[in-house]
């Protein structure tokens, strides 16, 4: 039996990428996720978030367990959502993740938990498994639940993956650009500050969800024309035909 856990990082900032990741295990090691002090990632500090991180990628090497990783940048936000919302995004981000390593790895069933990113848990988890090749899987079944990095520790363990990759990706942003701009979320002071100037230009900065209303809004603020279509970019789901997005 396998256990698998997806959730997500980054679904309110209005600069950077959303991240969905999943782990999956045997079920028999899921008492090696609480001896390391695996748990939901806003619980950890930095530091040891960090260090869980590269012992979940230890473990994935030494005893295969399973880690995959979908980024959906600022551009594949704004395209997607032209036609569709950011929950429809979540769904095919989730459901994608799961098609690339389930169930060849669990063909003896298995559990796959979900941190529901609806207000309705049974819909986002039956949204998922719709789009899951060859759904239903023989002995496997589908929980969908609010905080679930925070009840199922496999999920924890995806919210670390989650978290710590797209925290690499801000820094690193932050230092391409000389830019500081905090955490990118509109409630970070140091966000709303950098604003202004990331809107200054013909355009928003290529950073930017374009979509978001705290970035129409300062665009509002400096513009008097409206906020440009984004152009279109690299599919973010390149072996399905989902839009073009």
């Amino acid at each position: 039996m396998w256990v698998a856990g997806i959730d997500e990082a980054g679904r309110g900032p209005c600069i950077g990428p959303l991240v969905v990741a999943i782990v999956a295990i045997p079920q028999s090691d899921i008492s090696l996720l609480e001896q390391q002090g695996i748990d939901d990632s806003k619980k950890l500090s930095p530091e040891r978030r960090s260090e869980c991180y590269d012992w979940l990628y230890e473990q994935s090497q030494h005893r295969g367990w399973s880690i995959e990783v979908l980024n959906a940048m600022p551009y594949h936000i704004d395209n997607w959502m032209e036609s569709r919302s950011l929950n429809d995004l979540e769904v095919e981000m989730f459901a994608h993740v799961a098609n690339q390593i389930l169930p060849s790895n669990g063909e003896n069933g298995g559990i796959l938990h979900l941190d529901a990113c609806d207000v309705n848990e049974q819909r986002f988890g039956d949204n998922i498994g719709a789009r899951l090749h060859g759904w239903p899987w023989e002995n496997w079944k589908i929980t969908s639940e609010h905080g679930a990095d925070a009840i199922h520790l496999v999920v924890g363990a995806a919210s670390i993956i989650a978290k710590q990759e797209r925290d690499t990706f801000i820094e690193k942003l932050k230092q391409e650009e000389s830019i500081q701009f905090g955490s990118g979320y509109p409630s970070d002071p140091y966000t709303r500050e950098i604003l202004p100037q990331l809107v200054s230009g013909a355009s928003p900065h290529q950073m930017l969800r374009w979509k978001w209303k705290t970035t129409q809004n300062v665009w509002k603020e400096t513009h008097t024309s409206p906020i440009p279509t984004r152009p279109r970019g690299t599919p973010l789901f390149k072996e399905r035909n989902l839009l073009d997005y």
